[in-house]
């Protein structure tokens, strides 16, 4: 296969079709797309972007709560994908294999530019400002904001707590997925989202107490 493939569809397409994709829950083609994907077929790579594009780019984003380090880590996901898809081995699943690539890449990518997408609460409790929610229903602007906070905070959470918690209470994979995309034991995932759960819960209290009375809760799996 030849690298350019990547450039011939932009990640900001990808992302714009977000909502326009169903994913995840594929028909039994995909075996075969993937198969023509590794003999050099770049329709069929460009249709696995097209397919697992827009997650791979919301789990980017809710790692770094950065839309720009999202992008990056998005492209460098199809970047590892098109060198690493040939080692692939049908005997697994595709999205195991894939988000694990995922949330690795993004780790590195924070660990490797430290404080991108960290955000910043002072010892005096300053607080980030966050977009203006004043045109929208109150409902929804809670909820927009709390959504944009979580993001933020996921900043505060060691590596193993922000996979588990970004997989699943942001894209609500299910304990056993989460376990084999991280090579871990479902007693391990419970604990590190366990633990996440508290330290943004934690920290939703202190800084944010306005949405922390009606939204936190200690509920584990």
């Amino acid at each position: 296969m030849n690298t350019p493939v990547l450039l011939s569809t932009p990640l900001p397409d990808v992302v714009g079709r977000c909502k326009k994709i169903r994913e995840c829950n594929l028909d039994d083609r995909t075996p075969d797309i993937i198969r023509n994907a590794q003999n050099g077929d770049t329709e069929a790579f460009r249709e696995l972007i097209d397919l697992y594009g827009p997650r791979i780019y919301r789990i980017a984003y809710q790692t770094s709560g950065n839309s720009e380090d999202a992008r990056d880590i998005a492209q460098e996901v199809f970047i590892r994908l098109h060198k690493k898809l040939g080692t692939f081995r049908h005997t697994s699943k595709f999205t195991t294999w894939l988000y694990r690539m995922t949330v690795n890449l993004s780790i590195d990518y924070l660990r490797k530019n430290a404080g991108r997408g960290i955000v910043s609460i002072d010892s005096d409790g300053q607080t980030p400002d966050f977009p203006d929610t004043g045109g929208l229903p109150d409902a929804h602007a809670e909820l927009s904001e709390l959504k944009g906070v979580v993001a933020k905070l996921t900043a505060y959470l060691t590596p193993n707590q922000r996979k588990v918690f970004v997989l699943r209470d942001l894209q609500d994979f299910s304990t056993p997925d989460i376990a084999d995309v991280l090579k871990c034991s479902g007693a391990t995932v419970r604990v590190h989202l366990a633990n996440a759960r508290r330290r943004i819960r934690d920290a939703l209290v202190k800084h944010y107490p306005h949405l922390a009375e009606r939204n936190t809760s200690g509920g584990e799996d």
